[in-house]
């Protein structure tokens, strides 16, 4: 690790040639994956490529809450994969019920729960029969409040004493957005076996992560009882991977040159476009479609797709339609153009797809930290981060990544003022003295070949 903190000293001294806090009209602050994770990962979003003004994205930078820039480089896309993140724990809410008579499934629940203006259970009171007329049987069962919880949750964690008599108890999960209403989510096994000195404890439950309920009710699934619970807790679930491909949609405008019809787009945002599809707007269509692109009016059109042949035919219940171009190269042009070989009715949609790229900076200083875009004065110098990387990935593993540092809600910092383009600098004021000079001295040479010119031309006498 010597190599990498010498790599961090020289990272330092390189910041200080970065831009201020106030170049830039935008920031979002970043919540960090862990506090001491040292290096992190930005997954640019669309709003961070819309402020971005500079055709390399040289106006994104990362600063600490002292505003102090910090030594960031700009990724491709393959660096931006998912890394699970640390799993944290919440502590639930939660209620003892008492036991039922021959399970849930037979049981004839009716549950009377206290709650107050947030949906949150201050009270339960339960009445439970069996419709079998059965004597009350022994396991236990616990409701559960996830009302307050907006996080996904990945699993369930159950607490109980350390010296628990043994048990082994198969358990059923179920939730309920009322309390009346009941659905069975999930089977599992709680544990607590010894021998010999060693101990196996099993107080996971695993949750789905497309089941969102407001309440969970745990039930066992046999006779034997559940432990004496202490506390149950939720396990969080780490953020779903970036997706691999987004799209932006852009509306044109027809544009004639004579004869020929053009749709004219403009590209709002720095992405890097690398697929491209354009859409008739009508149900059913076939039309031969023709891209191009530049980066301002005075430039020459390049072109980027086609000639090729969009379809789409909706037949019942499915659509057919041609696949996305590639471009050869990823552009971040502003201005594009579609040409169609047949006549087409409305204006059609360009849809532009892009893969995100990555940011990744060191932490120095104290946080909040914050990613910030949009300048025309500021220019970033990447750091050389790759050694770096190429370092910490030997020390820890060939899978290790950055931890992740998820942009938050943005806010403006200089705004306009930022995006402006700078004055020109002042004309330096101009020297009288040196001008009348030059005229004395080209006035006299003047003068003395008018004379010499008038001696050459006089006849000889």
């Amino acid at each position: 690790m010597k190599t990498c903190r010498a790599l961090a000293l020289l990272l330092l001294a390189g910041a200080a040639q970065a831009g201020q806090r106030d170049d830039y009209a935008r920031e979002w602050p970043l919540r960090l994956a862990r506090e001491d994770g040292g290096a992190f990962r930005v997954v640019l979003s669309e709003e961070i490529y819309r402020s971005a003004q500079h055709p390399a994205l040289a106006d994104i930078e990362v600063f600490n809450a002292a505003g102090e820039s910090l030594p960031v480089a700009l990724l491709g896309p393959e660096a931006a994969g998912a890394q699970e993140w640390p799993r944290q724990t919440v502590p639930l809410p939660w209620f003892p019920l008492p036991p039922a008579g021959t399970g849930a499934e037979t049981a004839d629940w009716s549950v009377q729960a206290e709650r107050n203006a947030q949906g949150r259970i201050v009270r339960v009171d339960t009445r439970i029969g069996d419709s079998t007329g059965a004597a009350p049987a022994a396991p236990r069962e616990f409701l559960v409040d996830l009302s307050q919880n907006s996080t996904p949750l990945q699993a369930l964690l159950l607490e109980w004493p350390a010296d628990s008599a043994p048990f082994q108890s198969q358990v059923v999960l179920y939730g309920s957005d009322d309390l009346q209403h009941w659905n069975r989510l999930s089977d599992g096994l709680l544990a607590e076996l010894r021998n010999a000195g060693e101990q196996l404890r099993r107080n996971r439950l695993e949750l789905r992560p497309e089941a969102h309920f407001r309440y969970l009710r745990l039930s066992a699934a046999a006779t034997a009882p559940l432990p004496p619970l202490r506390g149950i807790a939720a396990e969080s679930a780490p953020p779903p991977p970036e997706p691999e491909w987004r799209w932006l949609s852009l509306q044109g405008k027809e544009q004639r040159d004579g004869a020929q019809i053009h749709y004219d787009y403009r590209l709002e945002a720095r992405i890097p476009v690398q697929q491209l599809d354009v859409l008739a707007n009508t149900s059913n269509s076939a039309v031969d479609w023709l891209v191009h692109s530049r980066e301002q009016e005075d430039l020459s059109w390049n072109r980027r797709a086609g000639p090729w042949t969009g379809y789409r035919v909706a037949a019942a219940s499915s659509v057919e339609a041609s696949a996305p171009q590639r471009l050869g190269a990823a552009t971040r042009d502003r201005l594009w153009r579609v040409d169609a070989a047949q006549r087409v009715n409305a204006v059609p949609t360009l849809s532009l797809g892009y893969r995100p790229e990555v940011l990744v900076f060191l932490a120095q200083g104290q946080g909040p930290y914050a990613v910030a875009a949009g300048s025309r004065r500021a220019q970033r110098q990447d750091a050389p981060l790759a050694t770096l990387l190429d370092a910490l990935r030997r020390h820890h593993g060939p899978d290790w990544k950055p931890y992740p540092a998820v942009p938050g809600p943005g806010r403006v910092l200089s705004g306009e003022r930022a995006l402006a383009t700078p004055p020109a600098p002042p004309r330096p004021p101009v020297e009288w003295t040196s001008v009348l000079l030059w005229v004395l001295l080209v006035g006299g040479a003047a003068f003395i070949a008018g004379i010499a010119l008038r001696l050459l031309n006089a006849p000889e006498r």
